[in-house]
């Protein structure tokens, strides 16, 4: 496997401009009112996975708005392509080799143990966004079965073209996954599976009512339907 070797002086470059091409693609970054905190240190954080934006975002929240010691586990064939992201954090897991997958698991657990949050994809690629119910490799289950003390957070990412030229992102940090401990880890993927696909919906109908539930957390750059709103309001046509 291939170890995260992080480099904070390339992670600063390039969260600048990781950031710059965020700003560029979409209208606007926004969280939940009602998210929870990420815990202090050593959890199992879950994301959905939709979109080559995913781990960009991803990176992006973590420089600027958790400021969290983590890695992130990211397939060997795609770290093998871009190596760069190995000094940003990424660890390979070879999902065609059960040596590989014990071997990442095992490194994963031991970061766990070390205090460090570790980032996962569950799905292990990308599925439509409204794909459901949610499906989950046996990976998450298994290091929650490794270190038991590690909380489990679900984090969904939800994004559309909505009332703008450009796509909006939207994201909700879910409270722990609950269970037993003397669930195994099939148990505890399943638990995994149907928590994190409520809360994907539960997202989903909040953006789809329109709820007052959102603070922004970055805007794009002016696109069209901004100048257009703003030479309308010039000439008087909006108030």
């Amino acid at each position: 496997m291939i170890q995260a070797s992080d480099n904070e002086t390339f992670k600063l470059i390039f969260h600048n401009y990781n950031k710059h091409l965020i700003r560029r693609n979409f209208h606007g970054i926004y969280l939940t009112k009602n998210s929870n905190p990420l815990p202090a240190k050593g959890s199992i954080v879950l994301i959905n996975h939709s979109s080559w934006w995913d781990p960009l975002i991803l990176f992006y929240l973590n420089q600027s708005i958790w400021k969290k010691n983590a890695l992130a586990m990211m397939s060997e064939d795609g770290l093998a392509r871009f190596p760069f992201f190995k000094k940003i954090g990424a660890f390979s897991i070879n999902p065609n080799s059960p040596r590989s997958i014990v071997e990442s698991l095992d490194y994963a657990a031991a970061q766990l143990r070390a205090g460090k949050h570790i980032f996962l994809f569950p799905q292990g690629n990308e599925f439509p966004l409204d794909k459901r119910p949610l499906q989950f490799f046996s990976g998450a289950g298994h290091l929650k079965y490794q270190v038991p003390t590690a909380p489990v957070i679900p984090i969904s990412f939800y994004h559309g073209l909505f009332h703008h030229s450009k796509p909006e992102w939207f994201i909700h940090i879910g409270a722990p996954v609950s269970g037993a401990p003397s669930w195994n880890r099939k148990k505890w993927t399943k638990q995994m599976e149907d928590y994190h696909t409520q809360e994907l919906n539960y997202l989903r109908e909040d953006i789809i009512q329109e709820n007052d539930n959102f603070v922004p957390l970055l805007s794009g750059y002016q696109d069209i339907s901004t100048h257009w709103e703003r030479l309308k309001r010039k000439a008087g046509i909006l108030k």
